[in-house]
């Protein structure tokens, strides 16, 4: 019993210790929720990135609201190092000073304010994946004649000191930064020797040096201990058909329109890619068009039509153009798709919807919404581009918009990029016609392409939320502006009037059905929240977990190991709106076996559970450098990008002890050795007073008595 009572009082200590502890570590470090970091990226030849030290970068706090604080930051601070805690407005203006003097910058906290947003905002080079071009491209860093004007390169450079990201939602973390900076730090010019508010970033990165180098050590590692130190980049492209190919036979072969759009975006930050007029417009295009021409042409009138259309959405392109590089080398190899692979004579145009959405601010105040079509030839155009152009621009201008032909080899970036390096001789012939569809004739119309701020207020998207029924059926563009719930100028119908352009040219046989607009729901699920009904219907029946509402899914495109959200939701989106859909249970629905069709078992618009029937699949969006042997990453001829690995990242405030603890307790420390040294020598010479005298007989010696022998038994 006493035993018992023993343990129970041990664990009760312990217990109450370890709250303790708790409670005075919370006393002492508040969290910043919400923050984003800033991680690091490989390439063959380069580390690109941030990373903190191993134990994170602490910083006393400095919040820069003029260029002047950065200056100071640098030249006068006394008390560093220092964490500059700056705004998306001033941002650019002064990272590149502290980067060229980072003796003093432990790091950089960068928030977002919407009331001082800046008009600019990209951290892309100027000419995106400039070294992944096609032949003809003129687009350089180095020169004016560049496509993202407003680029800083920033995500492409190597940077000494860690930054995180704070969004606008997560404002009140700097408010409460602030308090702190203006109750210890505001006398900035006597700082030295003061209790300071200050920032711990923590965002340690395993690789380093470059893409070889770090897989080179995930490799060696893997014998000793089971920490990688990078991963490629990759995910998974996603590809529909509207007739299922598989069944054909090779003398009953279709030709095929290409119609290719991206999946992906990017950042300097850790989960922060929303992509807007980056990729979402024109992923949304694709996925309507195709939609609408599966409702205008049934399944089973499939063999009055000797043509088919191949829609498929690119995943890793702001990465040198990972999923249309895998494409085309699977191709190239007689690979692609992979239950009916394709061959370059069966492509009779290959359609890029490229970058749109950028310039839709521009026209908020009228229909219009002019669009331009790259064409790389000369003075020459394939009959399939010409026929095509001539039946495009008739559809749009119907719908008061417009559509421009560019003539030019120099494209802007796009997947084209890719078949143009690996079907060189080919695309060059106009063997392979090709045609690129975007919102901007010279430069980029998006400000805020490949960044944090690329968000749903820069297209004017408003959410209005009455486009869809219970039931799943979506209300036609025509009856919503009719009933007054839309206007001609909302992005909602330009979109849908370009897809329903799109459409009606593909297939110039099939018009005059009303569109069905499903752009304002596919918009909010993309931009605003993943747990939209869109969304929420074609997930897996068997998924449990409910999205995050009020949150859209970040479209970076991840490592190879791990399948992003993007690519499942844009295939799942497909599935659902083009497919079959199939009354059977799900085990009858897991047992069908069609030839050219895959099964999916989603929840559905009632979320009782559908079978799916549909020719929408999953491919590698794994650069091929990582599948071929020996493959040498200075070579540049595939895209070599890796992540690095990490164990956390988060950032806390706390105010550093200012020096007048330590000093007393240094000077109460010696005074105490001093003292005990003085009592000691006192002790030692008063010894014959303090203590009386002991007896005289000596111990050893002659006069010592005899020793006594004692046995002890064991």
């Amino acid at each position: 019993m006493k035993y018992r009572s023993n343990i129970f009082t041990i664990t009760f200590i312990t217990v109450i210790h370890a709250l303790h502890c708790e409670r005075l570590h919370n006393q002492i470090y508040s969290s910043i929720d919400g923050s984003a970091a800033c991680f690091r990226r490989l390439n063959g030849t380069h580390q690109m990135g941030c990373s903190s030290s191993d134990n994170g970068s602490v910083g006393v706090v400095h919040m820069i609201k003029e260029i002047s604080d950065a200056q100071w930051l640098i030249s006068n601070s006394s008390a560093g190092p220092y964490v500059a805690v700056v705004s998306t407005s001033l941002f650019n203006n002064i990272i590149d000073l502290l980067i060229a003097e980072p003796n003093h910058v432990a790091g950089v906290l960068l928030y977002d304010n919407s009331t001082t947003r800046p008009t600019a905002f990209s951290h892309e080079s100027k000419c995106p994946n400039e070294y992944s071009a096609g032949p003809g491209s003129t687009c350089s860093s180095q020169d004016s004649n560049v496509w993202n004007s407003k680029g800083t390169g920033l995500l492409r450079r190597d940077i000494p000191f860690p930054i995180f990201f704070v969004p606008d939602s997560k404002v009140d973390e700097i408010d409460k930064i602030e308090k702190c900076y203006n109750r210890y730090n505001l006398d900035k010019n006597n700082q030295i020797g003061k209790p300071l508010c200050s920032l711990q970033l923590s965002s340690f990165m395993y690789a380093a040096v470059n893409t070889a180098v770090c897989l080179r050590r995930s490799a060696s590692s893997a014998f000793l201990t089971p920490t990688k130190v990078c991963d490629p980049l990759g995910d998974y492209n996603v590809y529909y058909s509207l007739f299922p190919r598989s069944q054909e036979n090779n003398g009953e072969k279709k030709t095929v329109t290409l119609v290719t759009a991206r999946i992906d975006s990017a950042s300097m930050f850790d989960g922060v890619a929303p992509g807007a007029a980056s990729s979402v417009v024109g992923m949304v295009t694709l996925i309507v068009t195709a939609s609408t021409l599966a409702q205008m042409i049934p399944l089973a009138d499939a063999k009055l039509y000797d043509h088919n259309i191949l829609w498929t959405l690119f995943n890793g392109e702001s990465f040198d153009y990972i999923g249309s590089q895998r494409t085309a080398y699977d191709i190239s190899r007689g690979q692609w798709p992979p239950l009916s692979p394709l061959s370059l004579s069966d492509i009779k145009l290959h359609l890029e919807i490229g970058q749109l959405g950028g310039s839709l601010p521009l026209y908020k105040e009228n229909s219009s919404w002019p669009l331009y079509a790259f064409a790389p030839y000369g003075s020459v155009l394939p009959t399939e581009i010409t026929e095509f152009l001539a039946e495009m621009s008739q559809a749009v201008s119907s719908k008061n918009m417009s559509l421009e032909p560019v003539i030019t080899t120099n494209l802007p970036p796009s997947s084209l990029h890719s078949f143009r390096r690996i079907f060189k001789n080919i695309t060059d012939n106009a063997s392979l016609p090709e045609l690129l569809l975007v919102d901007h004739r010279e430069t980029f119309t998006n400000m805020y392409y490949e960044s944090a701020l690329d968000l749903y207020e820069n297209i004017d998207f408003v959410y209005r939320n009455i486009s869809i029924g219970t039931d799943g059926k979506f209300i036609p563009t025509t009856e919503l502006l009719a009933n007054g719930n839309m206007t001609e100028s909302d992005p909602q119908v330009k979109i849908s009037r370009i897809a329903s352009a799109l459409a009606q040219t593909l297939y110039q046989q099939v018009t005059g059905k009303p569109y069905v607009g499903s752009i304002d729901e596919m918009l909010y699920c993309l931009l605003r929240s993943q747990g939209c009904r869109l969304l929420s219907a074609a997930d897996y029946m068997s998924n449990t977990d409910d999205a995050t509402v009020g949150k859209p899914a970040p479209l970076y495109v991840g490592v190879a190991t791990w399948s992003s959200t993007p690519a499942v939701y844009a295939g799942h989106l497909l599935a659902l709106l083009t497919g079959t859909h199939l009354d059977i249970n799900r085990t009858a629905c897991d047992a069908l076996n069609v030839p050219g069709f895959s099964n999916y078992y989603l929840r559905g618009w009632n979320h009782s559970g559908v079978c799916v029937q549909t020719t929408m699949n999953f491919s590698q969006a794994v650069s091929p450098a990582f599948i071929k042997t020996d493959y040498d990453f200075t070579s540049n001829e595939f895209s070599t990008w890796t992540e690095s690995v990490w164990q956390g990242m988060w950032v806390r405030v706390f105010v550093t002890a200012g020096g007048g603890g330590a000093r007393l307790a240094c000077i109460t420390g010696a005074v105490a050795t001093v003292l005990a040294a003085l009592i000691t020598y006192w002790l030692q010479a008063n010894a014959n007073i303090i203590f009386p005298a002991l007896s005289t007989v000596p111990l050893v010696g002659d006069a010592a008595p005899a020793p006594i022998l004692r046995s002890v038994n064991c």
